[in-house]
């Protein structure tokens, strides 16, 4: 899939099932991924589980991207990465 193809199918979940529902289902699914990390750390699972929650994770991204507005998430991906670089180059933790 494209990431014009990924955009418009996570805008389908939203208008299908609404903001306020995937929102929740966000919500899930991360704390799902915590769960699964904890396990993984605790040295009770492999990274399978991880992986698999990593990918629900990102596909609810995707419709909170959505829902919140593209350009202005874009917007403070940029900030976050350019300070993130800024903090690397300059060997700050």
């Amino acid at each position: 899939m494209t990431p014009a193809d990924l955009e418009a199918l996570a805008r389908r979940a939203v208008d299908r099932y609404g903001a306020a529902h995937q929102i929740d289902k966000a919500v899930e699914e991360l704390a799902e991924l915590i769960a699964a990390l904890m396990q993984h750390r605790a040295g009770r699972h492999g990274m399978d589980p991880v992986r698999e929650e990593i990918a629900d994770v990102t596909v609810m991204l995707l419709q909170l991207r959505d829902i919140f507005g593209p350009a202005d998430v874009e917007g403070w991906i940029c900030l976050k990465m350019d300070r993130l670089a800024a903090r690397l180059d300059g060997g700050n933790p």
